[in-house]
Protein backbone atom coordinates (compact mmCIF):
# COMPACT_ATOMS: atom_id res chain seq x y z
CA UNK A 1 0.00 0.00 0.00
CA UNK A 2 1.24 3.31 -1.05
CA UNK A 3 1.32 5.32 2.60
CA UNK A 4 1.05 8.51 1.12
CA UNK A 5 -1.91 7.85 -0.99
CA UNK A 6 -3.82 5.80 1.54
CA UNK A 7 -6.72 6.87 2.67
CA UNK A 8 -6.20 6.82 6.51
CA UNK A 9 -8.10 8.90 8.97
CA UNK A 10 -7.19 12.14 9.44
CA UNK A 11 -7.28 11.01 13.52
CA UNK A 12 -5.15 7.36 12.58
CA UNK A 13 -2.74 9.73 10.72
CA UNK A 14 -2.16 11.88 13.90
CA UNK A 15 -1.87 9.03 16.06
CA UNK A 16 0.57 7.52 13.61
CA UNK A 17 2.82 10.44 12.71
CA UNK A 18 3.10 11.32 17.15
CA UNK A 19 4.17 7.41 17.14
CA UNK A 20 6.89 7.71 14.89
CA UNK A 21 7.83 11.14 16.77
CA UNK A 22 7.62 9.23 19.75
CA UNK A 23 10.53 6.41 18.81
CA UNK A 24 12.57 9.48 17.53
CA UNK A 25 12.20 11.18 20.25
CA UNK A 26 13.18 8.02 22.52
CA UNK A 27 15.83 7.57 19.61
CA UNK A 28 17.38 10.93 20.64
CA UNK A 29 16.98 11.15 24.51
CA UNK A 30 19.01 7.36 24.73
CA UNK A 31 21.52 8.07 22.09
CA UNK A 32 22.24 10.99 24.34
CA UNK A 33 24.52 14.63 22.72
CA UNK A 34 26.56 12.10 21.21
CA UNK A 35 24.03 11.60 17.85
CA UNK A 36 21.73 14.40 17.00
CA UNK A 37 18.78 12.73 15.05
CA UNK A 38 17.26 15.91 13.08
CA UNK A 39 16.74 14.02 9.95
CA UNK A 40 14.72 11.65 11.80
CA UNK A 41 12.63 14.64 13.02
CA UNK A 42 12.24 15.53 9.80
CA UNK A 43 10.69 11.55 7.94
CA UNK A 44 7.29 12.33 10.46
CA UNK A 45 7.06 15.89 8.84
CA UNK A 46 7.97 14.74 5.42
CA UNK A 47 5.68 11.82 5.64
CA UNK A 48 2.58 14.34 6.76
CA UNK A 49 3.30 16.73 4.39
CA UNK A 50 2.87 14.28 1.67
CA UNK A 51 -0.13 12.76 3.11
CA UNK A 52 -3.50 13.08 0.87
CA UNK A 53 -5.28 13.57 4.15
CA UNK A 54 -3.11 16.22 5.94
CA UNK A 55 -4.23 19.64 6.20
CA UNK A 56 -1.82 22.74 7.16
CA UNK A 57 -3.00 22.30 10.95
CA UNK A 58 -2.41 18.97 10.97
CA UNK A 59 1.30 19.56 9.72
CA UNK A 60 1.44 22.74 11.98
CA UNK A 61 0.22 20.64 15.41
CA UNK A 62 3.35 17.79 13.85
CA UNK A 63 5.95 20.43 13.61
CA UNK A 64 4.80 21.61 17.19
CA UNK A 65 5.07 17.92 18.53
CA UNK A 66 8.54 17.01 16.63
CA UNK A 67 10.12 20.93 18.08
CA UNK A 68 8.40 19.39 21.54
CA UNK A 69 10.06 16.12 21.55
CA UNK A 70 13.60 17.56 20.34
CA UNK A 71 13.48 19.94 23.40
CA UNK A 72 12.35 17.22 25.89
CA UNK A 73 15.14 15.43 24.24
CA UNK A 74 17.87 17.94 24.61
CA UNK A 75 17.24 19.77 27.95
CA UNK A 76 17.26 16.46 29.25
CA UNK A 77 20.70 15.51 27.71
CA UNK A 78 23.04 18.16 27.40
CA UNK A 79 23.88 21.23 29.30
CA UNK A 80 23.56 24.88 27.94
CA UNK A 81 25.00 27.60 29.43
CA UNK A 82 21.43 29.82 29.69
CA UNK A 83 18.18 28.30 28.76
CA UNK A 84 18.09 30.66 26.38
CA UNK A 85 20.26 29.18 24.03
CA UNK A 86 18.16 26.09 24.51
CA UNK A 87 14.80 27.71 23.59
CA UNK A 88 16.22 29.58 20.89
CA UNK A 89 17.18 26.28 18.85
CA UNK A 90 14.06 24.32 19.49
CA UNK A 91 12.48 28.08 18.21
CA UNK A 92 15.33 27.43 14.62
CA UNK A 93 13.96 24.11 14.52
CA UNK A 94 10.41 24.82 14.52
CA UNK A 95 10.86 26.88 11.68
CA UNK A 96 12.73 24.59 10.16
CA UNK A 97 10.13 21.85 10.33
CA UNK A 98 7.13 24.12 9.81
CA UNK A 99 8.84 25.10 6.00
CA UNK A 100 9.83 21.92 5.33
CA UNK A 101 5.98 20.79 6.27
CA UNK A 102 4.56 23.73 4.57
CA UNK A 103 6.98 23.41 1.51
CA UNK A 104 5.80 19.47 0.89
CA UNK A 105 2.17 20.43 1.45
CA UNK A 106 1.79 23.12 -1.43
CA UNK A 107 4.13 20.30 -3.71
CA UNK A 108 1.51 18.01 -3.00
CA UNK A 109 -1.39 20.36 -3.38
CA UNK A 110 0.02 21.39 -7.05
CA UNK A 111 0.97 17.22 -8.12
CA UNK A 112 -2.87 17.35 -7.30
CA UNK A 113 -4.63 19.77 -9.12
CA UNK A 114 -2.14 19.23 -11.31
CA UNK A 115 -3.40 15.45 -11.85
CA UNK A 116 -6.77 16.64 -11.94
CA UNK A 117 -6.37 18.82 -14.63
CA UNK A 118 -4.54 16.34 -16.62
CA UNK A 119 -7.58 13.66 -16.01
CA UNK A 120 -9.81 16.70 -17.16
CA UNK A 121 -7.70 16.83 -20.43
CA UNK A 122 -7.90 13.44 -21.10
CA UNK A 123 -11.44 13.14 -20.57
CA UNK A 124 -11.52 16.23 -23.43
CA UNK A 125 -9.74 14.59 -25.27
CA UNK A 126 -11.41 11.89 -25.38
CA UNK A 127 -14.60 13.48 -25.77
CA UNK A 128 -12.83 15.01 -28.51
CA UNK A 129 -12.15 12.11 -30.22
CA UNK A 130 -15.31 10.43 -30.05
CA UNK A 131 -17.04 13.87 -31.75
CA UNK A 132 -14.05 13.53 -34.43
CA UNK A 133 -14.96 9.91 -35.13
CA UNK A 134 -18.79 10.60 -35.40
CA UNK A 135 -18.79 13.48 -37.59
CA UNK A 136 -15.99 12.03 -39.65
CA UNK A 137 -18.32 8.63 -39.90
CA UNK A 138 -21.53 10.92 -40.99
CA UNK A 139 -19.82 13.23 -43.40
CA UNK A 140 -17.97 10.27 -45.53
CA UNK A 141 -20.65 8.33 -46.41
CA UNK A 142 -22.28 11.66 -48.44
CA UNK A 143 -19.34 12.96 -49.87
CA UNK A 144 -18.31 9.67 -51.15
CA UNK A 145 -22.01 9.56 -52.39
CA UNK A 146 -20.83 12.67 -54.16
CA UNK A 147 -17.67 11.26 -55.76
CA UNK A 148 -19.37 8.06 -57.12
CA UNK A 149 -21.92 10.08 -58.74
CA UNK A 150 -19.96 12.68 -60.35
CA UNK A 151 -17.60 9.96 -61.68
CA UNK A 152 -20.86 8.22 -62.82
CA UNK A 153 -21.97 11.15 -64.71
CA UNK A 154 -18.46 11.69 -66.00
CA UNK A 155 -18.23 8.60 -67.62
CA UNK A 156 -21.82 8.01 -68.42
CA UNK A 157 -23.22 11.24 -69.66
CA UNK A 158 -19.83 13.33 -70.80
CA UNK A 159 -20.51 13.35 -74.26
CA UNK A 160 -24.19 14.78 -73.35
CA UNK A 161 -22.71 17.63 -71.24
CA UNK A 162 -20.94 20.66 -72.44
CA UNK A 163 -17.15 21.45 -72.03
CA UNK A 164 -17.87 23.83 -68.78
CA UNK A 165 -20.16 21.28 -66.96
CA UNK A 166 -17.92 18.50 -67.57
CA UNK A 167 -14.71 20.89 -65.94
CA UNK A 168 -17.28 21.66 -63.23
CA UNK A 169 -17.74 18.22 -62.49
CA UNK A 170 -14.18 17.47 -62.43
CA UNK A 171 -13.63 20.08 -59.81
CA UNK A 172 -16.31 18.75 -57.97
CA UNK A 173 -14.94 14.86 -58.22
CA UNK A 174 -11.60 16.20 -57.17
CA UNK A 175 -12.74 18.15 -54.12
CA UNK A 176 -14.78 15.29 -53.10
CA UNK A 177 -11.87 13.02 -53.51
CA UNK A 178 -9.67 14.91 -51.12
CA UNK A 179 -12.56 15.74 -48.78
CA UNK A 180 -12.93 11.82 -48.86
CA UNK A 181 -9.23 11.12 -48.20
CA UNK A 182 -9.27 13.74 -45.22
CA UNK A 183 -12.15 12.22 -43.52
CA UNK A 184 -10.67 8.93 -43.55
CA UNK A 185 -7.31 9.95 -42.35
CA UNK A 186 -9.56 12.14 -39.49
CA UNK A 187 -11.26 8.64 -38.42
CA UNK A 188 -7.87 6.87 -38.52
CA UNK A 189 -6.90 9.98 -35.83
CA UNK A 190 -9.75 9.20 -33.90
CA UNK A 191 -9.40 5.54 -33.61
CA UNK A 192 -5.41 6.02 -32.75
CA UNK A 193 -5.97 8.58 -30.17
CA UNK A 194 -8.65 6.94 -28.38
CA UNK A 195 -7.00 4.02 -28.32
CA UNK A 196 -9.01 1.89 -30.21
CA UNK A 197 -6.69 0.95 -32.59
CA UNK A 198 -6.18 -3.11 -32.45
CA UNK A 199 -3.29 -4.31 -33.93
CA UNK A 200 -3.46 -7.82 -35.20
CA UNK A 201 -0.09 -9.40 -36.08
CA UNK A 202 -0.62 -12.79 -38.35
CA UNK A 203 2.25 -14.89 -39.37
CA UNK A 204 3.42 -13.78 -43.23
CA UNK A 205 5.82 -13.06 -45.82
CA UNK A 206 6.88 -9.43 -45.62
CA UNK A 207 8.50 -9.45 -48.94
CA UNK A 208 5.38 -10.49 -50.94
CA UNK A 209 3.39 -8.05 -48.71
CA UNK A 210 5.67 -4.72 -50.20
CA UNK A 211 5.73 -6.14 -53.33
CA UNK A 212 2.29 -5.84 -53.64
CA UNK A 213 2.20 -2.28 -52.60
CA UNK A 214 4.78 -1.09 -54.39
CA UNK A 215 2.87 -2.78 -57.99
CA UNK A 216 -0.39 -0.79 -56.64
CA UNK A 217 1.16 2.66 -56.05
CA UNK A 218 3.68 2.24 -59.72
CA UNK A 219 -0.01 2.62 -61.22
CA UNK A 220 -0.12 5.97 -59.63
CA UNK A 221 3.52 6.63 -60.08
CA UNK A 222 2.74 6.34 -63.60
CA UNK A 223 0.80 9.45 -64.26
CA UNK A 224 4.24 11.42 -62.93
CA UNK A 225 6.47 9.14 -65.60
CA UNK A 226 8.17 8.05 -61.93
CA UNK A 227 9.64 4.63 -61.51
CA UNK A 228 9.53 2.86 -58.24
CA UNK A 229 11.72 0.33 -57.76
CA UNK A 230 11.96 -2.72 -55.24
CA UNK A 231 15.44 -3.71 -53.42
CA UNK A 232 16.06 -5.95 -50.74
CA UNK A 233 18.35 -8.32 -49.53
CA UNK A 234 16.27 -11.23 -48.44
CA UNK A 235 13.75 -13.66 -50.85
CA UNK A 236 11.79 -14.04 -48.53
CA UNK A 237 10.58 -12.86 -44.38
CA UNK A 238 8.39 -14.58 -42.42
CA UNK A 239 7.09 -13.21 -39.41
CA UNK A 240 4.07 -11.40 -37.58
CA UNK A 241 2.59 -8.25 -38.56
CA UNK A 242 -0.87 -6.71 -39.21
CA UNK A 243 -1.04 -6.20 -43.00
CA UNK A 244 -4.01 -4.05 -42.83
CA UNK A 245 -2.37 -1.01 -40.44
CA UNK A 246 0.75 -1.86 -41.88
CA UNK A 247 -0.33 -1.42 -45.38
CA UNK A 248 -1.12 2.34 -44.27
CA UNK A 249 1.79 3.29 -43.59
CA UNK A 250 3.64 1.94 -46.26
CA UNK A 251 1.26 3.69 -48.72
CA UNK A 252 1.54 7.06 -46.65
CA UNK A 253 5.41 6.98 -47.48
CA UNK A 254 4.65 5.93 -51.14
CA UNK A 255 2.21 8.25 -51.67
CA UNK A 256 4.20 11.32 -50.13
CA UNK A 257 7.55 9.89 -52.53
CA UNK A 258 5.02 10.40 -55.54
CA UNK A 259 3.73 13.76 -54.53
CA UNK A 260 7.04 15.24 -53.63
CA UNK A 261 8.88 13.81 -56.69
CA UNK A 262 9.21 15.43 -59.90
CA UNK A 263 8.19 13.81 -62.88
CA UNK A 264 10.34 11.25 -64.53
CA UNK A 265 12.55 10.35 -61.07
CA UNK A 266 13.13 7.42 -59.39
CA UNK A 267 11.69 6.12 -56.13
CA UNK A 268 13.50 3.30 -54.39
CA UNK A 269 11.54 0.90 -51.80
CA UNK A 270 14.37 -1.31 -49.91
CA UNK A 271 13.74 -3.71 -47.18
CA UNK A 272 16.81 -4.76 -45.08
CA UNK A 273 17.13 -7.55 -42.63
CA UNK A 274 19.33 -6.76 -39.67
CA UNK A 275 20.18 -8.13 -36.29
CA UNK A 276 16.51 -8.77 -35.41
CA UNK A 277 14.78 -6.61 -37.04
CA UNK A 278 13.44 -5.60 -40.52
CA UNK A 279 14.16 -2.06 -41.78
CA UNK A 280 12.01 -0.33 -44.84
CA UNK A 281 13.28 2.80 -46.48
CA UNK A 282 11.76 4.72 -48.95
CA UNK A 283 13.80 7.41 -50.64
CA UNK A 284 12.39 9.95 -53.35
CA UNK A 285 14.68 12.27 -55.17
CA UNK A 286 12.03 15.20 -54.79
CA UNK A 287 13.59 18.70 -53.00
CA UNK A 288 13.87 17.57 -49.69
CA UNK A 289 12.83 19.07 -46.26
CA UNK A 290 14.58 22.12 -44.98
CA UNK A 291 16.61 21.30 -41.21
CA UNK A 292 14.87 23.68 -39.59
CA UNK A 293 10.98 22.21 -40.19
CA UNK A 294 12.16 18.39 -39.26
CA UNK A 295 10.47 18.90 -35.73
CA UNK A 296 6.88 19.34 -37.79
CA UNK A 297 7.27 16.23 -39.49
CA UNK A 298 5.16 13.35 -37.72
CA UNK A 299 2.69 15.80 -35.78
CA UNK A 300 -0.87 16.50 -36.47
CA UNK A 301 -1.12 18.65 -39.26
CA UNK A 302 1.87 19.65 -39.62
CA UNK A 303 3.05 20.47 -42.82
CA UNK A 304 6.79 21.72 -44.17
CA UNK A 305 7.43 24.36 -46.91
CA UNK A 306 7.76 21.98 -49.48
CA UNK A 307 5.22 21.69 -51.53
CA UNK A 308 3.97 18.72 -54.22
CA UNK A 309 5.38 18.75 -57.86
CA UNK A 310 1.93 18.31 -59.41
CA UNK A 311 -0.44 20.21 -57.46
CA UNK A 312 -1.61 16.74 -55.14
CA UNK A 313 -2.99 18.03 -52.02
CA UNK A 314 -1.80 17.79 -48.35
CA UNK A 315 -3.46 16.96 -44.90
CA UNK A 316 -0.49 16.73 -43.09
CA UNK A 317 -1.89 13.49 -41.05
CA UNK A 318 -0.66 11.13 -42.93
CA UNK A 319 3.16 10.78 -40.96
CA UNK A 320 1.43 11.02 -37.51
CA UNK A 321 -0.95 8.36 -38.17
CA UNK A 322 2.06 6.83 -39.92
CA UNK A 323 4.06 7.25 -36.47
CA UNK A 324 1.25 5.76 -34.19
CA UNK A 325 0.71 2.22 -36.05
CA UNK A 326 4.59 1.78 -36.18
CA UNK A 327 4.79 2.63 -32.02
CA UNK A 328 1.61 0.14 -31.72
CA UNK A 329 4.01 -2.61 -33.43
CA UNK A 330 6.60 -2.04 -30.93
CA UNK A 331 9.03 -0.56 -33.66
CA UNK A 332 10.94 2.88 -34.85
CA UNK A 333 9.96 5.37 -37.73
CA UNK A 334 12.42 7.97 -39.05
CA UNK A 335 13.61 9.79 -41.67
CA UNK A 336 16.77 11.58 -43.20
CA UNK A 337 16.67 14.65 -45.44
CA UNK A 338 18.38 17.66 -46.93
CA UNK A 339 17.51 20.20 -48.93
CA UNK A 340 17.69 19.57 -52.67
CA UNK A 341 18.89 16.13 -52.43
CA UNK A 342 15.74 14.19 -51.49
CA UNK A 343 14.13 12.82 -48.62
CA UNK A 344 14.73 9.13 -47.18
CA UNK A 345 12.22 7.79 -44.74
CA UNK A 346 12.09 4.06 -42.69
CA UNK A 347 10.59 2.33 -40.17
CA UNK A 348 12.05 -1.01 -38.23
CA UNK A 349 10.19 -3.60 -36.62
CA UNK A 350 11.13 -6.51 -34.85
CA UNK A 351 11.25 -10.28 -36.05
Amino acid sequence: MNILKSNLNPIVLLLLTFSILTVVGVIDYFTGPEISPLLLYLVPVFFIGLHINSTKYIILSVTISASFFWLFAEYNTKIYSTIIILFWNCFVRFVIFSLFGILLYILRERYTNLRIMNDKLNNLNLEKNKFIGIAAHDLKNPIGSINSFTDLLLEDYSKDLDEEVIEILGYVKTLSANSFHVLGSLLDVSKIESGIIEIKKVNQDYISFIKKLVVVNQLVANKKNIKIIFKSNSDELIFDFDNNHLSEVVNNLLTNAIKFSDKEKEIIVSIEKLDGKVKTTVQDNGKGIPENEHSKLFNYFQKTSALPTDGEQSTGLGLAISKKIIVEHDGHIGFESQLGTGSKFYFELFI
